[in-house]
C-alpha cells in the first residue's frame, strides 16, 4: 500500500510542477508547421503577470503574402494543442500582425489549473 502511494505521488509531481511553472516558454517547434520555404527570422521572449511567451516573426515563402501564410497555418488565427498525458499544459498560438511578407506569432503555455 505504501509503495502504491509513493508511486502515485512520484508520478503526480512532474505534471503538477509543469502545470505550475509561470516562467515556462514553449519551444519554437510548438508553432504549427511552417509552409515550405517559410522561415523564422526573429525570436524573442516576454513575461508579464499571466506568464511568459515566445514571440516569433516568420517570413513567408516567395510569392506568398503574410496574410495567406497566417490563414494557411491557422485558419482561425489561433491554435490550442494539449502536450500529452503527462504534460497537461496547452500550447496556445496566435497570428498577430500579418504584413506583406511576414507574420508575427505569439506562442504561450496555458496552465490548466487557471482554467
Amino acid at each position: 500500500m505504501a509503495l502504491a502511494a509513493v508511486a502515485v505521488v512520484g508520478l503526480s509531481l512532474p505534471p503538477l510542477s509543469l502545470a505550475l511553472s509561470e516562467s515556462a516558454i514553449p519551444p519554437v517547434s510548438s508553432l504549427p508547421a511552417l509552409p515550405d520555404g517559410a522561415r523564422v527570422t526573429s525570436e524573442g521572449q516576454g513575461c508579464a503577470s499571466g506568464g511568459c511567451w515566445l514571440e516569433l516573426t516568420v517570413t513567408a515563402p516567395p510569392g506568398v503574402s503574410g496574410e495567406d501564410m497566417a490563414t494557411e497555418m491557422m485558419p482561425d488565427r489561433e491554435a490550442y494543442v494539449f502536450q500529452g498525458l503527462f504534460d497537461l499544459r496547452r500550447v496556445c498560438s496566435w497570428a498577430l500582425d500579418a504584413e506583406a511578407g511576414s507574420v508575427r506569432f505569439i506562442v504561450q503555455y496555458d496552465r490548466w489549473l487557471d482554467s
